[in-house]
């Protein structure tokens, strides 16, 4: 029989293993270290699970420190494809992610990390679906940053030299994209959990949408 066709576009996962001390640091100076890894972990689940199943993509958890399959692993399940990220900063790693996702034949890469639980399988789909008109695709953080970028190719002017986890992330980044004539979409703003008011608003809005009994 023949084989099936590789997929044409892929998603990857950008996180960190969960691991006390390591993982929502800023959220353990307010929850405490044991708290902010169960958030971080109940997180990271979410978001798989929120996007699992897209058509024609494959799924990469992109992962660090570089030793740590076995616990990603056992965090996020055997589907996904797991490798390890590269040195760098975090341009360096999304940028060297793509790329290796375009070289294995992909046409379209969306990059998510674990901290937006706003992030949807729909979502998903039309950030890959603004790719039709756009060099590159984003979705606007309320801090500043962005919870998503997708591409056809990786363009790396968009990812160095950015002033990282700032709220300057986003904005240099689109004046990059205007000064290198690069058309980008922008998708509806969402809020990353990054504070316990943030982990309280989304606790809060989950146990408002689950039906009564």
């Amino acid at each position: 029989m023949p084989s099936a066709a590789a997929p044409t576009r892929a998603l990857v996962v950008f996180a960190r293993a969960p691991e006390a001390g390591q993982v929502k640091t800023r959220l353990a100076r307010e929850l405490g270290e044991a708290a902010a890894l169960a958030a971080y972990r109940e997180l990271g689940a979410f978001v798989l699970g929120a996007v699992a199943g897209l058509p024609d993509c494959e799924t990469v958890v992109c992962y660090t420190p570089a030793d740590r399959e076995p616990l990603m692993r056992a965090w996020l399940g055997p589907d996904p494809r797991y490798e390890p990220q590269c040195d760098g900063d975090l341009g360096a790693r999304m940028l060297d992610a793509i790329g290796a996702r375009c070289r294995s034949g992909a046409r379209r890469v969306l990059v998510i990390g674990t901290d937006c639980p706003e992030v949807s399988s729909g979502l998903i789909e039309t950030a890959f679906g603004r790719l039709d008109r756009a060099d590159a695709v984003f979705g606007p953080a309320a801090d500043g940053g962005y919870y998503l970028v997708a591409m056809k190719r990786p363009i790396g002017e968009l990812f160095e030299a950015i002033p990282w986890s700032t709220d300057a992330t986003l904005s240099t980044t689109l004046a990059r994209a205007t000064a290198a004539a690069l058309e980008v979409a922008l998708l509806d703003e969402r809020r990353d959990i990054d504070t316990a008011e943030d982990w309280r608003r989304w606790q809060s809005a989950r146990r408002n949408a689950e039906p009564l009994d």
